[in-house]
């Protein structure tokens, strides 16, 4: 992102011409290893453009995810190359249902994203800084106001000058600079070949990423693909789970031996993209439950008319091991047991729930579960783990591949995942579910029950209110 700063004359950086290409002609020197720009502007005032790197931006605030695992797949990828004119690779659609939209910066980013709604739509914008004028006149639908916005007003899009997680927070009504962006050119940043050419979209993995999240981000991006008529695919043995068994119970296609470089778009930064689709349109977008092989399907409903049947249930999801060693932040942070047991008691006290059915795998969540609640707690089968089993890895896939070889790898994650289902399906069919902190799991849960919970809870989002209210 190409920032703006005040103009020195004692500087001594290469000089371009202020005007509509300035941004592009600055980054054609970034990709030459340039970061500091002097622009005449021969109309109006002198400034400065300093490049930053996207992830580096979004690293010097407190909000960014500390975890390792982002060092491989970073939230916010270069946006180095982009058409504003390529119009069918732009997405909107974030902008739907508002009526204006208010920047908090003036930089490369936020100028280019406010042409581009002055030209395609009927938005009214508002900059907070006065230096747009710079680059867009002020007019009846471009406006300069020091006086901040009200939150509360759900017309108004708010674009922030810091790091926001928009996605986590679940909110479509504010998100930073970068996000924004990134949002509507993904199409660009992913692939620069002609929409025309393109057969397929081929996901690559991370295998330490849970069949949750793979599920979650496959049915955004086949959504989002689908408008131009490319299939989206994942790349054959990317991921920790085998070809055979994503096909058999999931129905998730393997990129076939005709794609090439030349008709395939590859999304090789899997939280990049699940991150830029979270918001606009593909919000409501999630793997659904009819997707599901029917006899897997079947199965798992007449499971839990055996277990459950017609019994008041409370749903309870623990994610701890490895989301406490990979550090995981704001919503996605864990809870520790003791912070979560007083809230599962409150409720079972309340609403009188003939028991709990319990997701976890957390083998020291399990027990002080069971020491709390004995027999009314029902726990399905899953593999279990300790967090101190992680002193030496991140991830439980990096855990598992530790200790089994390959070949007893394949049969022991088929049958994992296929009781990780089983549990979740078995949540969804409760009353009431209590979960400490958003995951795979947890959009799961929620697909699978179609909003019909009386009532639920995540424990990391009230730990978070009490901590900004307070």
């Amino acid at each position: 992102m190409l920032q703006i700063k005040p103009y020195e004359e004692s500087l001594s950086f290469r000089k371009l011409q202020h005007g509509d290409n300035v941004f592009h002609d600055a980054i054609e020197g970034v990709l030459r290893g340039e970061k500091n720009f002097q622009v005449i502007n021969p109309d109006g005032e002198n400034y400065c453009l300093h490049y930053i790197s996207n992830i580096e931006w979004a690293k010097g605030f407190e909000m960014y995810p500390r975890s390792k695992h982002l060092d491989n797949y970073p939230f916010y990828m270069p946006c180095l190359k982009y058409d504003e004119n390529d119009i069918r690779k732009l997405s909107l659609d974030i902008f739907d249902g508002k009526n204006s939209v208010w920047f908090e910066d003036v930089n490369e980013y936020t100028v280019v994203i406010a042409k581009l709604l002055l030209k395609h739509t009927d938005l009214k914008i508002i900059f907070a800084d006065e230096r747009i004028s710079l680059f867009i006149p002020v007019s009846d639908r471009l406006n300069i106001s020091k006086e901040e916005p009200d939150r509360n007003d759900m017309s108004l899009l708010r674009v922030i000058n810091s790091f926001y997680a928009a996605p986590v927070f679940h909110d479509n009504n504010q998100f930073d600079q970068i996000h924004c962006f990134h949002h509507i050119f993904l199409f660009q940043l992913l692939s620069d070949l002609p929409i025309e050419k393109i057969s397929y979209a081929e996901m690559v993995v991370p295998k330490s990423e849970g069949i949750g999240s793979l599920l979650s981000v496959y049915a955004r991006m086949k959504s989002f693909f689908d408008d131009y008529d490319i299939k989206t695919t994942f790349q054959s043995h990317s991921s920790r789970y085998p070809d055979e068994m994503l096909e058999k119970y999931f129905d998730l296609p393997v990129t076939p031996e005709d794609a090439n470089r030349d008709n395939t778009v590859s999304i090789v930064n899997f939280f990049a993209a699940w991150n830029a689709r979270l918001i606009g349109r593909d919000s409501a977008v999630e793997y659904n439950v009819d997707s599901l092989n029917p006899e897997f399907r079947k199965q798992m409903e007449e499971y839990a008319q055996a277990v459950i049947g017609d019994k008041r249930m409370l749903a309870v999801l623990l994610r701890s091991s490895d989301y406490f060693t990979s550090d995981m932040a704001a919503l996605a942070k864990p809870v520790k047991i003791d912070v979560a047991i007083p809230f599962i008691e409150k409720w079972m006290e309340e609403d009188k729930y003939d028991g709990i059915v319990l997701a976890t795998e957390d083998g020291d969540m399990l027990e002080e579960m069971k020491k709390v609640f004995g027999k009314k707690l029902i726990a399905i089968a899953q593999e279990r783990f300790k967090v101190k089993q992680f002193e030496k890895v991140e991830t439980i896939a990096e855990l598992e591949h530790e200790l089994m070889d390959e070949k007893a790898y394949n049969v022991h994650v088929e049958d994992t995942t296929v009781n990780y289902f089983y549990a979740i399906y078995l949540l969804s069919k409760c009353e009431s579910f209590i979960y400490s902190n958003i995951c795979g799991g947890e959009r799961l849960t929620h697909i699978f029950n179609g909003g019909k919970y009386r009532k639920e809870l995540c424990i990391q989002q009230v730990l978070m209110n009490d901590l900004q209210n307070n």
